[in-house]
């Protein structure tokens, strides 16, 4: 299951990475980026990441060292959500061969793809001095799906808005009020968010049609809010067992 998107191009750097950027990148996108609990973190040996000079990041998110907690697993806080600020679970961004550029993993099913492009702009290639520029075409698997990444200076030109999208990826999913509080009470209920047909239902029961309403209205921001969350007056709620 899951939907796979190809990229044909490179972007080019103004100037060759240095070998410890260039290694932490190729750890950063091999690593899959969860939520950790940074008190544990700081007992963990992470050299790709001290190399560049990185902190550990809220929730982890500059961890690399994913092999060292591998087995025992004891720094990870949500095995399905990524720390917050990062788009996904993968970044499938990785430098070229011999590190004059940025180019696709051949990885399947990259999700946010623009999203993770400005995500490596605004956090490491720009603050270490770097211009990214060029084009990659990418082709979906439907064959309608198709279009082109073009990046000027770091900026991504095309499509617009990457930096509004990027925003949007990381954020909770903005809901009315009245369903918020529903799906609050269905999951206090032992309904688990992410099933969505028994939401509905205990919704109904519980009394609460509206929410209902919306969600047959909204299904797919449904499905976001379930990674990422949902949001209203400035309360978030989040599914505690969502799988990816």
């Amino acid at each position: 299951m899951g939907y796979t998107t190809e990229f044909d191009g490179t972007f080019h750097l103004n100037k060759r990475l240095f070998d410890s950027e260039f290694l932490y990148l190729l750890e950063f996108s091999q690593t899959r980026r969860m939520k950790r609990d940074v008190t544990v973190l700081e007992s963990f040996p992470d050299p790709a990441r001290t190399a560049v000079n990185l902190p550990l990041g809220e929730d982890g998110c500059y961890f690399v060292n994913e092999k060292w907690d591998k087995n025992s697993e004891i720094s990870i806080v949500d095995y399905n959500r990524p720390p917050a600020g990062q788009p996904g679970l993968w970044c499938h961004w990785i430098p070229n061969s011999d590190g004059s550029g940025i180019q696709w993993d051949g990885g399947e099913k990259f999700y946010h793809y623009i999203e993770w492009l400005q995500y490596l702009i605004d956090r490491f290639l720009q603050p270490w001095g770097y211009l990214l520029n060029g084009k990659v075409h990418w082709q979906g698997e439907d064959s309608h799906d198709y279009g082109h990444i073009h990046v000027e200076n770091n900026k991504i030109v095309c499509p617009s808005g990457a930096e509004e999208l990027l925003s949007y990826a990381v954020s909770p999913v903005q809901i009315p009020l009245a369903v918020f509080q529903s799906l609050e009470a269905v999951q206090l209920a032992g309904i688990s968010l992410a099933n969505w047909h028994g939401v509905m239902e205990q919704a109904t029961a519980l009394g609460y049609p509206e929410t209902v309403k919306w969600m047959e209205s909204n299904i797919e921001k449904y499905f976001d809010g379930l990674q990422r969350g949902f949001e209203a007056n400035n309360r978030v709620l989040k599914s505690m067992d969502f799988v990816l």
